[in-house]
C-alpha cells in the first residue's frame, strides 16, 4: 500500500517534529490528509494507536487494516515507498538497532532540543523521561562543545586583538563554567537541576553552531574586523534571548533567579577573561 493511504500522527508542539514531518509532504512522500497533528486527529484513529508509546515514537497509521508502525519502523516504511534499498538496509538487524538507538536519543531529548512548551489547548504529548538517554545526551554534547573549543580558539578568538588567552586558558575557563553549572544543579530540585544543565548544555551547543560561519570564513577568508564584531554582537543578542526562552522552559527563570544572577555574573567573568589583559 502506498504512503498516501497511511498516517502519521506527529506532535504539533514539537518545532522539529513539524519540520521533518512537513518535509515528508513537500517531497511527496505523504499526502497534506496523511500528516495529522495529535490535537486535530479524530478520536477513532487516536483510539487506534498506542498513545503512551507514540510519545516517544512518532506513529504511522494503515487506516484500512489498523496496522501501525513506530519510530523508526514508520520513518522506514515512509522512505521505503520511494527508496525500497533504505527500507532493506534499514531493517538489516544491526542497522536497524543502531537507528533505533539514534531516533530513541533523539525524540527522548526532543524537547531539550526544542524548548518548546505544549499549549494548554493541545494534547500535550512530551516525551517519557528517561535518565540514561539525558545522560547521555548531555555527556555527547558536552564533549562535542569542548572539541569546539580548538576551532573557536584557533580561527576566532585568536583574531581578536583583545583576545588574551592561550588555548590551555581557554579550557581550564570552559571547564571552570561547567564545573559552577554543576554546582548550581545540586541547589535545585533533581528534575529541574536535569532540566537546567541540559539547557545549559543545549545553549552552548547553539552557540557554537551559530559560530559556525565565522569558524568557515575565518580559516579560509581574511574578513575585515568590523564583519566579525557586528556578527558577534547579533549572535550576543540572539544567545541571550535564547537564554532566557530556554530558563523559562525550565522553570529557572521566575524560581530562581539567584541562578539567573550567578550566569550573569559568570558571563561577566568570561568576557573579562577572555578580553581583559592583567599586566
Amino acid at each position: 500500500m502506498e504512503n498516501n493511504d497511511k498516517i502519521l500522527v506527529y506532535d504539533d508542539a514539537c518545532p522539529l517534529c513539524v519540520a521533518y514531518t512537513s518535509a515528508f509532504v513537500k517531497a511527496g512522500l505523504l499526502t497534506a490528509e496523511g500528516r495529522q497533528s495529535f490535537s486535530d486527529v479524530s478520536a477513532e484513529l487516536l483510539h487506534t494507536i498506542n498513545y503512551q508509546r507514540s510519545k516517544n515514537e512518532i506513529p504511522l497509521l494503515d487506516p484500512v487494516t489498523n496496522k501501525v508502525w513506530y519510530g523508526i519502523d514508520a520513518l522506514l516504511e515512509i522512505l521505503g515507498s520511494k527508496c525500497p534499498v533504505i527500507k532493506t538496509i534499514g531493517h538489516y538487524k544491526p542497522v536497524n538497532w543502531l537507528l533505533k538507538k539514534l531516533y530513541s536519543f533523539i525524540s527522548y531529548n526532543r524537547k531539550v532540543i526544542v524548548a518548546a512548551k505544549a499549549s494548554p489547548l493541545k494534547i500535550d504529548c512530551s516525551p517519557s523521561f528517561n535518565l540514561f538517554y539525558r545522560v547521555l545526551f548531555m555527556l555527547v554534547f558536552l564533549i562535542a562543545n569542548t572539541i569546539m573549543l580548538y576551532p573557536v580558539h584557533q580561527h576566532l578568538l585568536s583574531k581578536i586583538p583583545e583576545y588574551s588567552l592561550t588555548g590551555s586558558q581557554l579550557f581550564l575557563v570552559h571547564t571552570v563554567m561547567v564545573a559552577i553549572n554543576c554546582i548550581l544543579a545540586l541547589f535545585l530540585p533533581k528534575q529541574t537541576a536535569i532540566d537546567y544543565l541540559g539547557q545549559v548544555n543545549m545553549l552552548t551547543l547553539v552557540t557554537n553552531l551559530l559560530l559556525l560561519p565565522l569558524l568557515i570564513t575565518g580559516a579560509y577568508l581574511n574578513l575585515h574586523n568590523w564583519v566579525n564584531y557586528l556578527y558577534l554582537g547579533l549572535l550576543t543578542i540572539v544567545i541571550f534571548n535564547e537564554y532566557f526562552r530556554r530558563m523559562d522552559y525550565a522553570g529557572i527563570l521566575n524560581r530562581h533567579k539567584m541562578i539567573m544572577a550567578i550566569n550573569l555574573v559568570c558571563v561577566i567573568g568570561l568576557f573579562v577573561c577572555l578580553f581583559v589583559r592583567f599586566q
